[in-house]
């Protein structure tokens, strides 16, 4: 399999479906070794996910079900594997039209997201347990890495940057690039640290409190720097990202 075929199989393929299917496996297994492509299937998950929150918020027209179900008569059809491309073509066609009817009936969402969008969206990334493009325990060679990828490396809190780092890579948010660095915690966990440039959330100020939320099991702290809008995520309560906040 190459990487255009992986990338037509992904574009396709869902979270918890297909999962015994041996063509998806192998593609996944390549975005774990491929870092471009590991990449890209990141930005197409997110892109899924701010699209699935997006629709589940418009309600449906009265009648367009039965609307959608008139256009087509039953027909009896052998049984048999659906192919790839054959999944694929019925995956478009079902977000084209998804698509069209959340144009009609919902203006497009505004260019900046809130703290909560920000940090629901990063804490469901890190739940998946992503593979890293740049690993090491050297935070000196994390940041030369992010140099040599045109990013400006981070000014890692002290708290933070007294762990051992395990990582980093590159994700995207609102077609703002986000740096992720991976901290292992003395307890065993990981603490996750990830910046982006403050024109994702030109509402956040310098100089405003740390905003917690609470996702599930995960914690969030979010706070201003600079141009940057900087959070930690850690597993448990507000006292397990507190603690890796800079010293006022």
């Amino acid at each position: 399999m190459d990487e255009p075929q992986a990338r037509l199989i992904l574009q396709a393929y869902r979270p918890g479906s297909e999962e015994n299917d041996p063509e998806a496996a192998e593609a996944l297994q390549m975005a774990e070794r491929d870092p471009a492509l590991g990449r890209w299937l990141a930005e197409e998950q997110e892109f899924d996910r701010a699209m699935a929150a997006h629709l589940e918020a418009i309600p449906a027209p009265f009648g367009l079900k039965t609307r959608i179900l008139a256009q087509g008569s039953p027909a009896a059809v052998e049984s048999r594997p659906w192919s790839w491309a054959v999944k694929l073509a019925g995956v478009a066609a079902l977000l084209f039209l998804l698509v069209q009817i959340a144009s009609f009936f919902r203006p497009p969402p505004p260019p900046s997201a809130g703290v909560g969008d920000y940090a629901s969206e990063m804490v469901s990334f890190i739940r998946l347990s992503p593979p890293l493009e740049m690993a090491s325990d050297d935070l000196g060679a994390i940041k030369k890495w992010l140099a040599k990828e045109d990013i400006a490396p981070p000014d890692v809190p002290q708290r933070l940057a007294d762990l051992r780092p395990a990582g980093c890579r590159i994700l995207s948010f609102r077609g703002q690039k986000v740096t992720l660095i991976c901290f292992k915690r003395d307890d065993a966990g990981l603490a996750h640290l990830f910046v982006v440039d403050r024109t994702a959330m030109p509402q956040m100020k310098p100089g405003d409190k740390p905003v917690l939320r609470q996702e599930g099991d995960w914690a969030t702290a979010t706070w201003v720097e600079k141009d940057s809008v900087y959070l930690v995520a850690a597993e448990g309560g507000p006292a397990d990202v507190q603690r890796f906040l800079p010293s006022t």
